[in-house]
C-alpha cells in the first residue's frame, strides 16, 4: 500500500514539475512555442487553482493560454480572424495597456491625445501613483477577466470541456464560465456575444469605483459593460449610481401622487 502511494506521489510530483517547466516555456512567448489542447486542459486549471498566489510567469503564461484558446474557439465557431482580433486588441488595450496617458497628442500639437497616437503604455511602466498604474500581474488578471466574462456572455462559445468553468470563481470572477452567466452590472441585462463581436464598441470596460475617484485597475474593481451603462454611470461609483436612480424614481412617484401636470405629461408621452 505504502509503495503504491509512494509511486503515485512521485508520479504526481514529476507531472507538476513538467507543468511548471511548460509554463515557463509558454511565459517566454517564443514564436515556435505552439499551444495544443493538452496545454489548455492541463495548464489553465493548474494555474487557476493557484488563485491569488499567481506570480509573473504564471500570469504571462495564463494570458497566452486564455487568449490563444479564445482565438481558437471563436474562429471554430464561424467568426473570422479580423472580428476575433478586434476583441483581442480591445481586451489588451483595456487590460494590460493604459488609456492614452499624455495630456496632448504627439501627432497634432495641442490636440487631446487619443488611441490613434500609439501612445498606450504597459500599466506597470507608469509611476505607481498614476491612476492608470497596475502591477503586471494585476493588469494581466484584469485582461484575463475580460476574456472570461466574454466567454460567459449569452450565446458565447462553450469552453466547459476544458475543465476550468468554476476554477476562477470567486477569486477572479463572480460567476462560472458558461454561456449566459454574465450580465451587464448596471442594467442587469444579458450581454449577447454575437452583438459584441459584430460591434465591439457596444461594450466597454468599466470600474466599480472610477479611476478618477480613487479606484484602482484591479480585478475586484473591473468589468465589461454595455456602452449605454457606461454613459449612465459616468464618473459615479456603482453604489452612488444606484442611490441616485432610487432617489430619482422616488421623486417622480411622489410627483405623480401629487398630480403634477409635468409628471403626468412625462408618464403619458
Amino acid at each position: 500500500m505504502f509503495l503504491l502511494l509512494d509511486c503515485f506521489y512521485k508520479k504526481r510530483i514529476t507531472e507538476l514539475n513538467n507543468f511548471d517547466n511548460r509554463i515557463i516555456q509558454i511565459a517566454a512567448n517564443k514564436r515556435n512555442n505552439k499551444l495544443n489542447d493538452t496545454d489548455y486542459l492541463d495548464l489553465i486549471p493548474y494555474i487557476a487553482q493557484k488563485s491569488t498566489t499567481i506570480n509573473d510567469d504564471y500570469a504571462k503564461a495564463l494570458i497566452i493560454l486564455i487568449s490563444s484558446l479564445f482565438r481558437k474557439v471563436i474562429i471554430e465557431s464561424g467568426f473570422n480572424k479580423k472580428e476575433t482580433q478586434a476583441l483581442i486588441t480591445k481586451f489588451r488595450d483595456a487590460g494590460r495597456r493604459s488609456a492614452p496617458w499624455k495630456p496632448t497628442s504627439s501627432i497634432v500639437p495641442g490636440r487631446p491625445q487619443d488611441g490613434k497616437d500609439g501612445n498606450r503604455i504597459s500599466r506597470w511602466l507608469l509611476p505607481s501613483d498614476h491612476k492608470f498604474y497596475a502591477t503586471e500581474v494585476l493588469a494581466t488578471l484584469v485582461e484575463i477577466k475580460y476574456y472570461l466574462q466574454t466567454l460567459s456572455m449569452q450565446d458565447s462559445p462553450n469552453v466547459s470541456k476544458y475543465g476550468f468553468s468554476s476554477l476562477f470563481t470567486p477569486w477572479l470572477l463572480e460567476h462560472n464560465i458558461e454561456p449566459g452567466e454574465y450580465y451587464d452590472p448596471v442594467q442587469l441585462n444579458p450581454i449577447n456575444f454575437n452583438d459584441f463581436i459584430k460591434d465591439p464598441k457596444g461594450i466597454q470596460s468599466g470600474h466599480i469605483i472610477p479611476l478618477d475617484r480613487g479606484g484602482t485597475h484591479h480585478p475586484d474593481n473591473t468589468f465589461l459593460m454595455l456602452f449605454r451603462s457606461n454613459q449612465i454611470q459616468g464618473n459615479l461609483t456603482i453604489q452612488e449610481l444606484l442611490q441616485f436612480m432610487r432617489g430619482t424614481i422616488k421623486k417622480h412617484d411622489e410627483a405623480l401622487q401629487s398630480k403634477s401636470i409635468l409628471e403626468n405629461k412625462i408618464r403619458h408621452s
